[in-house]
C-alpha cells in the first residue's frame, strides 16, 4: 500500500477556482515547481475573501479538522487538500521558541511567511542524513532570513532548518503528496532544562531506534523522526488535535492581523 494511501484517495470537496486549472504539479523539477507554486500560494493570500472562507470551513470538514494539531512550538491548521493535484495549503503559527533543527521532509514544499521571520540554515552532511548521522557530520553552508512576503522552496532531501525568531510568526505552506514514510530531525541546540535533558540521555535511544515523537527536551544531536499521522497511534494523534477553543483563537487573530 503506498503511503498515506487514505490521503490519496480523497480530494477536499471545497471547490478553489484559483487551483482549478492547475494540474499535477512534479515536484522533481524544482524551478518549474517553484514558479507555479510561489504564484499560487501568492494568490491565495492575497484572496483574503477565499482565504476566509477555507479558514472557516475547516471545523466542519471532519478529513481537514483531524490534520490541525497543536504541537510542541507551533500550530497548524490545514485549509486545503487535493491529492491528485499534489497540493495541501497549510497554516503555520509559531508558539514557542524553536530551536534549530536539521531535517529534510517527507515532502517537497513553498512556503511564504504571513509575519515575523524565519533564520533559515541550510546544511551539508557529511556521509549523508540519517539515524546514524552524528552532530559533528552536519555543517551549516547558508544563513539567511526569510521576512514577511518573502517565499522559500524546498526539495524533500535539502537539509535545512528554520526556527522563528519572533513568537506569532505565520505562514502558509503549499506543499505536495509525501513521497517517504518519514524523515529524520536532529537538534543542534539543546531544548529543555538541564536536568530533564540529563533524564533524556539517561534513557536515549540507540541509533537505529529513533523515537517517531518530538521530544520537550533535548541535548545537542538528539534525532527523532518526523512521520505522517498513518504511522501515529490513536492516542498520539488525539494528543496533538488542536482544540476548538484554539482554532477559534487563530481564526480571531488571523483577522485581527489583517491576514484574512
Amino acid at each position: 500500500m503506498s503511503i498515506e494511501t487514505a490521503d490519496r484517495v480523497h480530494v477536499n470537496n471545497t471547490r478553489v477556482d484559483l487551483f482549478e486549472n492547475v494540474g499535477p504539479i512534479d515536484w522533481e523539477d524544482l524551478p518549474a515547481a517553484a514558479a507555479l507554486t510561489q504564484q499560487l500560494i501568492r494568490d491565495f493570500a492575497e484572496d483574503k475573501a477565499l482565504f476566509r472562507r477555507l479558514l472557516l470551513a475547516v471545523e466542519h470538514d471532519p478529513y481537514l479538522w483531524a490534520k490541525c494539531e497543536e504541537d510542541v512550538v507551533e500550530d497548524k491548521i490545514v485549509l486545503w487538500d487535493d491529492v491528485e493535484k499534489g497540493l495541501r495549503i497549510r497554516l503555520r503559527m509559531s508558539t514557542d521558541h524553536q530551536q534549530q533543527l536539521a531535517h529534510n521532509h517527507r515532502f517537497s514544499f513553498t512556503n511564504l511567511v504571513l509575519r515575523g521571520t524565519y533564520l533559515h540554515r541550510n546544511y551539508f552532511a557529511r556521509g549523508g542524513f540519517d539515524e546514524n548521522t552524528l552532530p559533528d557530520d552536519v555543517h551549516p553552508v547558508l544563513l539567511h532570513e526569510d521576512r514577511a512576503g518573502e517565499c522559500f522552496t524546498i526539495h524533500h532531501n535539502a537539509l535545512h532548518s528554520t526556527p522563528f525568531t519572533e513568537l506569532g510568526t505565520i505562514s502558509l505552506v503549499l506543499r505536495g503528496n509525501p513521497v517517504k514514510d518519514r524523515a529524520p530531525v536532529m537538534f543542534k541546540e539543546a531544548r529543555g532544562r538541564e536536568e530533564a535533558v540529563r533524564s533524556l540521555r539517561e534513557t536515549a535511544v540507540t541509533p537505529g531506534e529513533l523515537s517517531e515523537v518530538e521530544p520537550e527536551s533535548a541535548e545537542v544531536g538528539t534525532m527523532f523522526w518526523r512521520v505522517g499521522e498513518d504511522r501515529e497511534s490513536s492516542e498520539r494523534r488525539a494528543e496533538r488535535q488542536m482544540t476548538l477553543e484554539k482554532y477559534r483563537f487563530w481564526c480571531v487573530k488571523l483577522e485581527e492581523l489583517g491576514l484574512i
